[in-house]
């Protein structure tokens, strides 16, 4: 049994739920909301990537309920999508965790080495998080969403924003919070308990 007590795990989550909508916020600031189309730099994909990553599957109510919250106040319900964006947010949450599960399947999991983060494992991570999310998207969306907002999905602009958007997005966040902000908690001792 885990040391990790149920009120690490509770604060875990609050930490993940506010990364999850305060990047869904960044970006949606950013690039506005239309569901046909992706954005070309999704860093919830990062943020829920590494959520996964840190806290394994219980980061899984985190992620829900930041993404949940994402597209119900930031997206003004999916933008009239009330059955599709709940789905396509579902597929979003779950496409690291198929990916994970994926990867221990083919022995390709070794994500941390000796405490170091082996990013070649988890560049392939994000990039078949990616490819899941995207795919099953499409299909979700590609004939469903033209009667709700009077747009049509392009099968190879989705494809192609939604792609680059995640993978460019996680690989983005990867990097700055392992690689940025990661060392400057630790130069400063930020990351010890008082």
């Amino acid at each position: 049994m885990s040391n990790i007590t149920l009120q690490t795990r509770l604060y875990s989550n609050f930490a993940i739920i506010a990364v999850v909508y305060l990047t869904s916020a960044l970006m949606s600031w950013m690039y506005g909301v239309d569901i046909t189309i992706g954005n070309y730099l999704w860093l919830p994909m990062g943020a829920k990537v590494l959520a996964f990553l840190l806290f394994g599957v219980w980061a899984l109510p985190g992620v829900l309920i930041g993404s949940l919250m994402s597209g119900m106040f930031l997206y003004d319900f999916w933008s009239g999508n009330t059955f599709y964006g709940p789905l396509g947010t579902l597929v979003g949450v779950f496409a690291p965790m198929a990916a994970i599960m994926i990867m221990k399947h083919f022995h390709l999991s070794s994500f941390f080495d000796d405490a170091k983060i082996n990013f070649r494992h988890v560049l392939f991570l994000i990039i078949l998080s990616s490819v899941i999310n995207t795919l099953t998207k499409l299909f979700l969306y590609i004939d469903k969403v033209k009667g709700v907002d009077g747009k049509s999905v392009d099968a190879l602009q989705f494809i192609q924003s939604y792609l680059t958007g995640d993978i460019l997005g996680g690989i983005v966040f990867v990097f700055i919070v392992l690689k940025v902000l990661l060392p400057v908690v630790i130069k400063f001792g930020l990351n010890k308990a008082p």
